[in-house]
């Protein structure tokens, strides 16, 4: 799933039209037919109505194209402030988790525009497998990440939060009435879970396991956000990191017990140019 993906499904969310589509963004029709059917099944599920030649949304299209949007317009917002250091700058390639942007990255970003206003920043999203392979080739010098499986020599990681993993209910669910809901609660539930390309997924999947827990997977995606969406549509519940310092209009969030939680963090190559960098970043945005 990448920025010129959710730049098509958010045209074809306006225009309801491949050949419209394909007009806005020049590009040729099977292209943009294309992109659709590949950002459908990564997501796992139609997100139009087919009418003929007219396309128009379906529930999920619908909470998908608000969480699409929200994600582009980090991204551009990020990309803006780089863009506004002096071209003839030293260029700091970042790479971030997917679910980051819409928190982390501008802020990280502006630190480091603040602190270094002669640094050039590029921005690059991925799972953190491929952040780190990334990383390894020295593709990118600093990621936004959860920390590594296992230790990776030559890497450094420095936490800077946390997030809670949380019970996620719909405001409306009774679930969310009750005073200490459990794991257990879940049983038999329908669930919306992490897609298989997702760290997340093994993280959830164990603990279910753990609790032994069997839930009715309804939907799974690698797109939090879209995942938070759904939820508060009342569609099931979930197993879903809480960041820091942020509601979401319509969840009900019930941190588990025992207290389980994803680190958030910096890591760059001890070798690398972004050194000078990642230190001063790690203790501003931790601060």
């Amino acid at each position: 799933m990448d920025e010129d993906a959710l730049r098509t499904f958010l045209s074809l969310a306006d225009t309801e039209n491949t050949r419209d589509t394909a007009a806005l963004l020049r590009v040729n029709q099977s292209n943009v037919s294309r992109t659709l059917a590949r950002l459908e099944a990564e997501v796992g599920a139609p997100l139009f109505h087919r009418h003929g030649r007219r396309l128009a949304l379906n529930a999920t299209g619908a909470a998908f194209r608000a969480d699409a949007a929200a994600v582009l317009d980090a991204i551009d917002q990020a990309r803006r402030h780089a863009e506004a250091l002096a071209v003839e700058a030293k260029v700091l390639r970042v790479g971030f988790l997917h679910s980051l942007a819409r928190w982390m990255v501008p802020d990280a970003v502006q630190r480091l525009r603040t602190h270094h206003p002669d640094l050039r920043v590029t921005l690059r999203q991925g799972f953190s497998r491929d952040l780190y392979r990334w990383l390894e080739a020295d593709a990118i010098d600093v990621i936004l990440a959860s920390p590594p499986p296992m230790p990776v020599a030559g890497i450094e990681w420095r936490k800077v939060h946390e997030e809670q993993l949380c019970l996620a209910f719909a405001d409306t669910d009774p679930l969310a009435a009750l005073s200490s809901p459990r794991l257990a609660d879940l049983t038999g539930r329908d669930f919306i879970g992490f897609s298989r390309i997702t760290d997340m997924r093994r993280v959830v999947d164990e603990l279910l396991e753990g609790a032994g827990v069997e839930v009715n997977v309804t939907f799974e995606s690698s797109e939090i956000e879209t995942m938070r969406s759904l939820v508060a549509g009342g569609l099931a519940t979930s197993v879903l990191p809480r960041t820091p310092g942020r509601d979401d209009e319509g969840v009900t969030y019930v941190p588990l017990e025992p207290l389980e939680v994803r680190g958030i963090g910096v890591a760059w190559r001890a070798d690398g140019q972004a050194g000078e960098y990642a230190e001063p970043l790690v203790a501003s945005l931790a601060g």
